[in-house]
């Protein structure tokens, strides 16, 4: 037995000296989890669009207006009762009148030219002037312009909205005036003895406007 003992804890320290020795694996390493960013959306800006200073307006918002001297489409344009206009008034409206000699009321044809569109028709002298062209509105838009007065009168305005914008009665309650002035060098046929005037007519069905004609006046008797 005092043998056995020293023996038994010689094999003991020794198997503790192997498994010193023995190298211990290494732990494998713990990929820490990363955290998953959160998505927040980039709000892209809204691009803004800037009208540009040549950009046209639709032609169907494009308001004609026609006064006693000539018409106009747009601030700051003129467009002349003429035959040297013609193309002024094809680009305007967008569309190119039908061109044909105005007939007088004694039979023949008169030094004039009629530029018709739908509705409107324009008779212009034939020597490119503007002198004694006269203007015939049918209908309440041109080529899908409206057509309208200085005063914002057309086709299909009432009696009281002309009234309203300033016309005066004409020769009887058929017609109204708008826009009268005289015309120095001629004589009135309805107030005898006074200078002519001329204007623009607006002639009535009732109580609706179906015609506008410019110039008209009271003292030629054609």
């Amino acid at each position: 037995m005092r043998r056995t003992v020293p023996l038994l804890t010689f094999t003991a320290v020794l198997a503790l000296g192997l498994s010193a020795c023995v190298p211990q694996p290494s732990p494998e390493p713990t990929e820490a989890a990363s955290p998953t960013p959160a998505f927040t959306p980039s709000e892209k800006p809204t691009p803004t669009v800037s009208p540009t200073a040549d950009a046209a307006a639709p032609a169907s918002d494009a308001v004609l207006i026609v006064s006693l001297d000539s018409a106009s489409i747009a601030a700051g344009s003129t467009l002349e009762y003429s035959l040297n206009s013609v193309d002024a008034w094809t680009a305007a409206l967008g569309t190119a009148p039908t061109q044909s000699a105005v007939e007088g009321p004694y039979g023949g044809t008169l030094e004039l030219t009629a530029l018709t569109w739908p509705g409107f028709t324009v008779n212009v002298p034939n020597d490119g002037s503007p002198r004694g062209a006269t203007v015939r509105v049918t209908t309440p838009t041109v080529s899908g312009h409206p057509v309208v007065t200085t005063g914002g009168i057309g086709v299909g305005s009432t009696r009281a909205e002309a009234v309203a914008a300033g016309a005066t009665e004409g020769f009887d309650s058929t017609a109204l005036r708008l826009d009268t002035r005289d015309v120095p060098g001629t004589q009135s046929l309805q107030r005898p003895g006074e200078v002519g005037r001329e204007y623009v007519m607006l002639v009535l069905d009732g109580d609706a406007v179906t015609q506008l004609i410019l110039p008209a006046n009271d003292y030629s008797d054609i």
